[in-house]
């Protein structure tokens, strides 16, 4: 089990991670999208006792991704 620190260093990593993902969908064109945007698009996901290991740890990654670009709570 990783430390808190290296939880927290995963944490950043994939939060840079997705930012230099969305930054890749820029376009130069005046589409207007912004990354207020793509917060109103994406949405926490949940999970129940039924997903496996791997579901709910991919879900809580992407959770915590948002939390770090939206500012979702929680």
């Amino acid at each position: 089990m990783p430390t808190t620190s290296a939880k927290g260093a995963l944490m950043r990593a994939l939060a840079l991670i997705a930012t230099l993902c969305l930054a890749g969908c820029a376009t130069t064109t005046g589409s207007g999208v912004t990354g207020e945007a793509v917060c109103e698009t994406f949405r926490p996901i949940f999970w129940t006792a039924d997903d496996s290991d791997e579901t709910v740890r991919q879900a809580k990654a992407h959770n915590a991704v948002g939390r770090e670009i939206c500012g979702w709570r929680g």
